[in-house]
């Protein structure tokens, strides 16, 4: 089975992903066109206003939909969404795996650079549908951990900088290579990078290292 069949959306910072007869599970909702209300499971990652959208959580989320965030998102929904403390999951980059009923593992990963302090978010490795996805979040630095999928970001102006050189000289450093790598956060709210993610691909399949594009699916 292809583990892209269970990513529904990619959008900037948003991914989406829905395994078949499983959980639905959004990562930085931004953006969505419509209210589809079927998360059970929510992540923001940090509180970038692409990232940490309030109207897009209203849009995903449903009564007894689960969140897992920094604190002062958490804060938000707690007060201004009426979020129950027990679906209000706080984590950093250092916290333990979590484990949902709707049977996804999600555990957090470092995610930093000069725009992304230490400890103000974090990636997400996620276990879901048979597979295991590394949301990497906005960052400049990948954590060597196993994945089928890989989103990694490449706007080149708020996180990897350099992309072309930055991101295959980290995948070549890795022990655990991914499946296959998709480029993500590029493109429409970022002015001037909706090439970034087609060069990307290009140049990471040129070196050996699988690569799919998936922004808009």
């Amino acid at each position: 089975m292809d583990p892209l069949r269970n990513v529904t959306l990619v959008r900037h910072g948003t991914v989406r992903f829905e395994a078949e007869d499983g959980p639905v599970v959004y990562v930085d909702p931004f953006q969505l066109e419509k209210e589809p209300h079927d998360a059970d499971l929510i992540i923001v990652t940090h509180a970038h206003p692409d990232h940490f959208s309030p109207e897009d959580l209203r849009r995903a989320a449903r009564p007894d939909t689960c969140f897992v965030s920094i604190a002062p998102v958490l804060a938000w929904l707690e007060k201004e969404m009426g979020v129950a403390a027990p679906y209000l999951n706080l984590v950093g980059p250092a916290s333990p795996e979590l484990f949902f009923e709707c049977g996804v593992m999600l555990a957090p990963l470092p995610a930093e650079n000069k725009n992304h302090p230490a400890g103000a978010g974090f990636g997400a490795l996620l276990g879901l549908g048979g597979f295991t996805y590394y949301v990497a979040g906005d960052t400049d630095l990948l954590a060597d951990v196993p994945c089928d999928v890989l989103f990694v970001p490449c706007d080149g102006v708020y996180n990897m900088t350099d992309y072309l050189a930055k991101v295959p000289a980290q995948l070549a450093r890795l022990d655990h290579k991914p499946g296959v790598v998709v480029p993500y956060h590029y493109a429409g709210y970022i002015e001037g990078t909706d090439q970034n993610g087609p060069r990307l691909a290009q140049a990471l399949n040129s070196l050996g290292f699988p690569a799919k594009l998936l922004i808009g699916r």
